[in-house]
């Protein structure tokens, strides 16, 4: 079955948008809105563009962005501006509510869009990516490298193309790249950055009824203030992707996945550990595949975690310990590769994981040092000591019954059956016991 058609009927099946019930309103009456919240990553772009293709599968009148986005993966942002150049709906990118903002990747977004609004109160602007990993950031004081440069010349390029082709401020677009200018929603407007700043929904539909779509050969309907908007949710399954795809969340399954594996490994038990920690090194494998990873930054942690694990097998009287929180420390400062502070790691959680893996650390050691003081538990040795009692006459030599089993033993006096008795020694396979005295 065609793709659109079959996600304009999940679309009817959901009742997202009421085609053809009684009473309701036709596709061209219906204006689809998606809602991005957050980064923009591969399940955003799914999310994005399945909304579209349901919008084109019901003919609904067009279909309205509502963003609000710190930024995000590059090609994921290239996916959703394609799907957005491509589609045969007029598309609307409103920067919404008050206090929202489209950084960044959320820059390309609204440059792409057939109609660009904002809400007052937001902002736009610090389009420069990032050279490698996918994502965008400021750029540092350092100055850009030969790769930042050309990351940064193809951004810029591909920012100017839009805002060329959709009649916007080619100069800014330009400026967004190169040094990260942004811009208040009055800014934006005055600056032709986008076409108009709007409190609700109700006036934006209105300053956009009857205007020409040039580059799609169309307008917006003369009726669309009176237009319904009906919502296209994200799924369960990609709302769960879209939340877990979080530096904190996926830094968390990390080292919570290898430090449950490395439980299961050093005190065997029913598999839960193991279990536990398998789901969650998926979970933060698949968050870890869509976020900007420095391959530097995560070799220093496994190298923290490994010198950590050492310690339980090598007395190094705390060097190894010291050593391994050190490189855990540096590899989750360098985890991520963009200096955008949503794509960091908290440095309350990285603390607190350094805290938390000395102290537990710094007890095993404790444990295994005490281990290696006692005296050995096992073989025949570690029958000394220990209590048992006479099951055939000891005269000198008989049976007694210790730890379970029955040992031929000797005594220094006759003893009768039934007397308790304390293992002193060991000659061969005979135990030197004596009487325990009531």
């Amino acid at each position: 079955m065609n793709r659109r058609i079959f996600l304009g009927l999940s679309l009817l099946a959901a009742g997202t948008v009421a085609f053809g019930q009684p009473g309701s309103k036709t596709g061209q009456d219906v204006v689809l809105q998606l809602t991005v919240r957050g980064p923009i990553d591969p399940p955003t772009s799914e999310y994005v563009r399945e909304g579209i293709a349901a919008a084109e599968a019901g003919r609904c009148s067009a279909v309205l962005i509502e963003l609000d986005t710190p930024g995000g993966l590059l090609d994921a942002t290239r996916e959703i501006v394609s799907a957005m150049l491509n589609s045969s709906l007029p598309v609307i990118v409103y920067v919404a509510p008050s206090g929202a903002r489209a950084t960044s990747a959320g820059v390309f977004i609204t440059m792409g869009a057939d109609a660009a609004a904002m809400a007052p109160g937001t902002h736009i602007g610090a389009a420069h990516p990032v050279a490698l990993g996918g994502g965008f950031e400021i750029p540092s004081k350092a100055g850009p490298s030969v790769m930042g440069e050309k990351a940064a010349s193809d951004a810029a390029a591909y920012l100017r193309a839009l805002a060329g082709e959709k009649g916007r401020n080619t100069e800014w677009a330009e400026q967004a790249v190169r040094r990260s200018i942004s811009l208040t929603a009055d800014e934006a407007l005055r600056a032709h950055v986008v076409d108009m700043v709007v409190a609700d929904r109700g006036q934006l539909f209105k300053n956009l009824a009857g205007r020409p779509v040039a580059q799609k050969n169309s307008k917006f309907p003369e009726s669309l203030a009176a237009t319904a908007v009906q919502d296209y949710p994200m799924s369960s399954l990609r709302r769960f992707l879209h939340t877990i795809a979080n530096p904190n969340l996926a830094y968390f399954f990390l080292i919570f996945g290898i430090y449950a594996v490395i439980y299961e490994i050093a005190s065997p038990s029913a598999g839960l550990g193991v279990v536990a920690g398998i789901v969650s090194l998926a979970v933060a494998g698949y968050a870890l595949s869509i976020l900007p990873v420095s391959y530097t930054g995560l070799l220093l942690l496994g190298l923290g975690i490994v010198l950590l694990a050492l310690e339980l097998k090598i007395a190094s009287h705390g060097i190894l310990t010291a050593s391994g929180v050190t490189l855990l420390v540096l590899g989750s400062l360098f985890l991520f590769n963009t200096a955008e502070p949503y794509f960091r790691v908290a440095k309350g959680l990285i603390a607190g994981t350094a805290a938390g893996s000395a102290a537990f650390f710094v007890l095993a050691i404790a444990k295994v040092l005490e281990a290696r003081r006692r005296p050995p538990v096992l073989g025949l040795e570690a029958l000394i000591g220990q209590v048992g009692e006479v099951r055939q006459e000891l005269n000198p030599r008989g049976m007694v019954f210790v730890s379970g089993e029955l040992w031929s033993a000797e005594a220094s006096e006759k003893l009768p059956q039934g007397t308790r008795v304390q293992v002193l020694g060991i000659d061969g396979n005979v135990l030197k016991v004596k009487k325990i005295e009531k």
